[in-house]
């Protein structure tokens, strides 16, 4: 059913492949060009992040179901992870500096996209990696430059989370940053990237798919200098919010 799906919808899948690698070259273009000639500003990484996250989705059809973010300025953004999906989701919804994983930067315009954002590369194997890390989060939540992480630390079909990385939240705990759980759910489990699926055959079935519906819920700022119980919380406040969802 899924080959039948992908050989029917192959038109939409590649004129929406054209369009995405189109808007993706057209803002990393400016945003080239405006790093040269201003720097790197909050500013820039607003305009980068939320035309980036939200023209993707409109491409590939994605349909958002969410709640509003609480108001504040200075904290780190926590949400499960479902799908490379998730990354547009949340570019487009809170533009903030994306904390990834130092292999990255070897992407297709992505070392691009971490200068212009303010993005935050990691080795999680080096440990003096880790505590720049963490000096550069305190830097740009001080900035008023909010902090986004996956604290699962790679996808889960769930039903709700996964075991949660320590690391992310001893950062928050010592440096006191406020956490804001996020949570996110396919209305389709199918649409989650897990397991064995390979990320290019996965992505032409997103680009075929029609219309992708995701539900979002934004929690309050949790605190704690204990990072065990700030984990504790922030993993049961992102549940909640998911069997919320599923209800509906």
């Amino acid at each position: 059913m899924k080959l039948i799906r992908t050989i029917l919808f192959f038109p939409l899948a590649f004129i929406r492949l054209i369009l995405l690698l189109a808007i993706t070259a057209y803002i990393t273009i400016v945003g080239i060009l405006w790093l040269k000639l201003f720097g790197f500003s909050r500013k820039l990484q607003n305009w980068m992040e939320r035309n980036w996250g939200r023209a993707i989705m409109f491409i590939l059809g994605v349909i958002l179901n969410k709640y509003q973010l609480p108001q504040s300025t200075n904290f780190i953004l926590m949400p499960n992870h479902r799908s490379y999906i998730d990354i547009f989701i949340v570019t487009g919804l809170v533009p903030s500096a994306m904390i990834a994983k130092a292999e990255v930067a070897k992407w297709p315009f992505v070392n691009m996209g971490v200068r212009g954002t303010g993005s935050i590369l990691v080795d999680r194997k080096n440990t003096s990696s880790l505590l720049q890390t963490m000096s550069k989060i305190k830097s740009s939540v001080s900035q008023g430059i909010p902090v986004t992480l996956f604290p699962e630390g790679t996808t889960f079909k769930g039903p709700l989370t996964k075991h949660f990385k320590n690391g992310s939240f001893k950062i928050a705990a010592d440096t006191q940053i406020p956490v804001i759980p996020m949570a996110i759910e396919f209305k389709d489990k199918d649409d989650a990237w897990v397991d064995d699926d390979t990320f290019i055959g996965h992505f032409f079935r997103q680009l075929g798919k029609p219309v992708t519906r995701v539900n979002v819920r934004f929690g309050e700022p949790i605190s704690s200098n204990d990072y065990q119980e700030l984990q504790k919380q922030v993993k049961e406040k992102i549940d909640a919010m998911l069997e919320e969802i599923q209800e509906f």
